[in-house]
């Protein structure tokens, strides 16, 4: 929808400077329409600021930042609240009176009526926003529970700056552009910057589901008071299948019909995978003016789902665009990819190239997929790491020489890479979510060391993850339920959805993921793997059997396949002189050593099509990006 801004500080030409700074920094993320607001509270200077991708609620009664006309309370807004009509309707029953129709407008009243908390657990959203209480002269940040919406965050010592951008914070030049070495360790280990970091010492990522007062009534004492949760997990319950199912179903035709609500046209990433079939078609049924959308690769049709999803959208009768990729766009694209990206990441160029072409087209918002191999269990994590609990367990009371001896045995005949995240497999305690991070991690452990970089000297546990991260990490014996959320939390938050925004908003595209919406969320989060999947096969089997009717036996009969580019075919062909240029700047960085750079791509031209192409892409981007962005 946007991209926000704010600053507390004690200079106010600063300030004001500074927040228009923030504010073009984010232009691409809202070309539509531009406000700041600054306010001086005792000896300090608030300011607000936002550029806007309008979507709901076209005019001016939209505008942000928005201010309440009767207590003057102030509001900077990025997301969509999709149940902003009801909570509209209870409202207007208080007798608040509103300008527009716009979501944000909801916000702002029913902040002013409820205050944070009560406000938070009431809407069900993608946020992010900042809301100056003017009676308190009080500054609140929230962010929704999954994190879809981005939010950074640095106190300084001359005050607080948050934005929904790195770049917008780092544009103001209050905070010095040097290199975070724990960002880059998260970085290597899982191919993106681990939450609570960036690659900017100093400028961390606001928590999801967490609000937090930033300013306190100019009291220097309460700025930058600790985030506080609104949201977690549920627990498991017990019930039967048909019911999951039925309202499985319900929920998703619910989410998606409000997914749907905009004043633009509205359209549908549409692959050959169940997730993206099953919000196509539920749109379809709610709407007659659909539009979807399929990558497919000219030159390397065995990659391409162009054929099932074309069949799929003359099947729900969608207007359909196919877009085609080859190998000679590759190394334009990701240039430009990679100037455009606000962290690092290995991922993130496929929806860049498709949400550049999607924008071209005239389509401001989009409905995604997204959330439903987390939700519904569709990743080979699943099964993966039950199966390593097993194989595992009588490895745990060996000496650490022995268990990797007899891995290197159990290994014969696999790739390199393969027997690295082995032994690492080998090397842990044996419990699940230990067991989860190291089927996750990209680098073994011995490549980090090859690097110079190790993850105890930083501060990290050896998943190379912040004790804070993982310190509300429930134990259970459902493993389902327990993955779930780790992917969650970990590889969709840190990953899936901040590239998705990203690289969407780059071109002033809004992706909409209906599959995570809160209330469908805090449902199926709640049902016990023996529901979700009662095979014990990686299969999204309530998914499955709640929208039998629109997934055909073609569609459930292939293998699984994310929407990936070719990268590694890519990196030896049109994008090896990008890749050469990222390896030679990251190894003139200092921040690792020169010889296990040269090491790791040495193993990717031995293995190409190995998992060993993602550890070289990753050092190819982290240098790419470093000299780039002048960080030292």
């Amino acid at each position: 929808m946007c991209g926000i801004a704010g600053i507390v500080l004690k200079n106010a030409s600063i300030a004001r400077q500074s927040l228009g700074e923030m504010c073009r920094a984010q232009l691409h993320r809202g070309p539509d329409d531009r406000g700041e607001w600054l306010a001086d509270v005792g000896d300090w200077t608030v300011g607000l600021g936002q550029q806007r991708l309008s979507i709901i609620d076209l005019s001016a009664a939209g505008h942000q930042p928005m201010v309440h006309p009767e207590t003057g309370n102030t509001i900077v807004f990025n997301g969509e609240i999709y149940n902003f009509k009801q909570i509209r309707t209870e409202l207007e029953g208080f007798g608040h009176r509103f300008a527009g129709h716009s979501d944000t407008e909801v916000l702002l009243h029913a902040l002013t009526r409820w205050g944070g908390v009560d406000c938070l657990r009431r809407i069900a959203g993608m946020y992010a926003f900042a809301f100056f209480d003017n009676k308190k002269k009080r500054l609140i940040l929230a962010r929704d529970p999954l994190g879809i919406k981005p939010l950074y965050v640095v106190h300084t010592q001359q005050g607080v700056l948050f934005a929904s951008e790195v770049r917008s914070i780092l544009a103001t030049g209050l905070v010095a552009r040097k290199t975070n070495p724990v960002g880059v360790a998260g970085l290597l280990a899982y191919g993106a910057v681990q939450h609570p970091y960036t690659l900017i010492q100093g400028i961390e990522s606001f928590p999801p589901g967490h609000y937090q007062v930033v300013f306190d009534d100019g009291d220097e004492k309460k700025v930058g008071q600790q985030a506080v949760s609104f949201w977690q997990f549920p627990e498991p319950l017990i019930t039967t299948e048909g019911e999951a199912i039925h309202h499985v179903r319900r929920l998703v035709e619910k989410s998606v019909s409000e997914h749907l609500i905009a004043d633009v046209p509205v359209g549908v990433f549409l692959s050959s995978g169940i997730d993206s079939t099953v919000v196509a078609a539920t749109a379809a049924r709610l709407s007659s003016r659909i539009q979807t959308f399929t990558v497919g690769f000219a030159d390397q049709p065995d990659l391409s789902e162009c054929r099932l999803a074309a069949e799929t959208a003359k099947i729900l009768g969608t207007e359909h665009t196919e877009i085609m990729i080859n190998g000679s766009d590759a190394e334009a694209s990701a240039l430009q990819w990679l100037q455009s990206q606000d962290q690092p990441s290995l991922d993130g160029l496929n929806v860049y190239i498709l949400t550049r072409a999607v924008r071209q087209c005239g389509i401001k918002v989009a409905l995604s997929g997204q959330g439903g191999d987390e939700l519904f269990g569709g990743y080979p994590s699943f099964a993966d790491v039950q199966k390593l609990a097993k194989l595992t367990a009588g490895f745990q009371s060996l000496p650490r020489s022995i268990r990797r001896s007899l891995g290197r045995m159990v290994m014969v005949g696999r790739s390199k890479a393969v027997k690295q995240k082995f032994l690492d497999v080998l090397d842990t305690d044996g419990s699940l979510e230990q067991l989860y991070f190291q089927r996750r991690r990209a680098m073994s452990s011995d490549q980090l060391r090859l690097l110079n970089v190790h993850p105890e000297r930083l501060g990290l546990m050896p998943c190379c993850h912040d004790a804070r991260s993982l310190g509300d990490i429930p134990l259970s014996s459902d493993a389902v339920w327990l993955i779930s959320q780790l992917e969650a939390r970990f590889y969709q938050g840190n990953m899936l959805l901040r590239d998705g925004d990203a690289n969407s908003m780059a071109h002033g595209l809004e992706i909409r993921v209906p599959l995570l919406d809160q209330r469908l969320v805090q449902y199926v989060q709640s049902l016990p793997g023996t529901l979700r999947l009662p095979k014990g096969l990686a299969d999204k089997h309530l998914l499955r059997v709640a929208f039998a009717l629109d997934l055909r036996s073609d569609l459930l009969r292939q293998n699984k396949r994310g929407f990936t580019l070719p990268i590694c075919r890519w990196m030896l062909g049109p994008l090896r002189d990008l890749c050469e240029y990222g390896l030679e700047s990251l190894k003139a960085t200092g921040l690792v050593d020169p010889a296990g750079v040269d090491a790791i791509w040495q193993q990717y031209q031995q293995e190409p099509e190995s998992p060993v192409w993602s550890r070289a892409f990753t050092l190819v981007v982290l240098g790419a990006f470093i000299e780039q962005h002048g960080l030292n």
